[in-house]
C-alpha cells in the first residue's frame, strides 16, 4: 500500500492538515514541537486502531484549544498495487469512542463495518497491530540523535528497519492467508 494523501483533523496540534505524499521514500524532519510525531501516531491510528477504541490515550490527542467534544479524524488515500492492476482507495476514521466510525472505499466498494474494514486495512498493509506498526520503517528522536553525524548509518538503520517491516508483512500476509483458507 502506497499513501498518496493525509488528512488529520482535531489531533495534537493539527486541528486541519491536508497533506499529499509523493512517490517514493517519505522522510519527515524538522525541530522539536513540528508535529512529526503526530504525524506518525496519526498514521499509525488510522492503520491499526479501531475507530470505535474508547481508549484513554485518544482523549490526549485533542488539541487543547479544541471544543471539549472534538476527536480526532484521520483519512488518507492509497493505491495498492496488485499482480494485474493498481487499485485506489480512501480510508477515513473518527476516533469517538462508542459513536467512532470508518470508511473504507476501494474500487468502488465501501464498507462501514469498523471489525471488517480493520480486516480489509491489515490485509491490505500486512500491519496486524499498533505495536508491530512502531516497530517498522520509523526511528525516533533518540535514535535520530545518535545518527545525525553518520549518514551511512542513518540509511542503514532505514534499510534495517524497511527489511524487518518486509519479513513482517510477508509474515502477517501468510498468517491472513491461511486464517482465510480455514
Amino acid at each position: 500500500m502506497r499513501i498518496t494523501r493525509l488528512q488529520i483533523t482535531d489531533m495534537r496540534r493539527y486541528r486541519d492538515l491536508d497533506v499529499t505524499l509523493a512517490p517514493g521514500l517519505t522522510v519527515v524532519r524538522g525541530p522539536n514541537e513540528a508535529g512529526k510525531t503526530t504525524i506518525q501516531r496519526a498514521l499509525e491510528l488510522v492503520l491499526t486502531r479501531k475507530a470505535t477504541s474508547a481508549s484513554a490515550d485518544l482523549e490526549g490527542l485533542r488539541p487543547w484549544d479544541a471544543d471539549p467534544d472534538a476527536r480526532p479524524v484521520i483519512a488518507i488515500d492509497f493505491e495498492q498495487e496488485d499482480e494485474d492492476r493498481v487499485r485506489q482507495g480512501h480510508l477515513e476514521k473518527a476516533f469517538r469512542g462508542p459513536k467512532g466510525h470508518v470508511r473504507l472505499d476501494i474500487d468502488g466498494e465501501t464498507t462501514t463495518d469498523p471489525a471488517r474494514a480493520d480486516e480489509l486495512v491489515a490485509e491490505l498493509t500486512g500491519l496486524p497491530t499498533e505495536a508491530f506498526f512502531r516497530s517498522t520503517a520509523s526511528i525516533r528522536h533518540h535514535e535520530v540523535n545518535d545518527l545525525a553525524r553518520d549518514e551511512a548509518a542513518l540509511r542503514d538503520r532505514l534499510q534495517a528497519s524497511i527489511s524487518g517491516a518486509d519479513r513482517g508483512t510477508s509474515r502477517a500476509r501468510k498468517k491472513l492467508n491461511g486464517a482465510l483458507a480455514s
